[in-house]
């Protein structure tokens, strides 16, 4: 699951409340993707197309 691949971010981010876990999971995985990345793109940031693809309907 996404938990075992979080860190900082799941820690930092541990009482946040977007009315769902999955968008709670998702701002927390996008978040430490672009924290790895900082001058990529989201698709550079992302692995692969369908988190890619999940980052953008996260912030639509």
């Amino acid at each position: 699951m996404l938990e075992h691949t979080m860190g900082w971010a799941s820690e930092e981010l541990a009482s946040i409340d977007l009315g769902d876990t999955r968008r709670n999971r998702r701002a927390i995985q996008l978040i430490e993707r672009l924290a790895e990345h900082p001058t990529a793109s989201i698709p550079g940031a992302c692995n692969g197309w369908s988190e890619t693809q999940a980052g953008y309907r996260f912030l639509g």
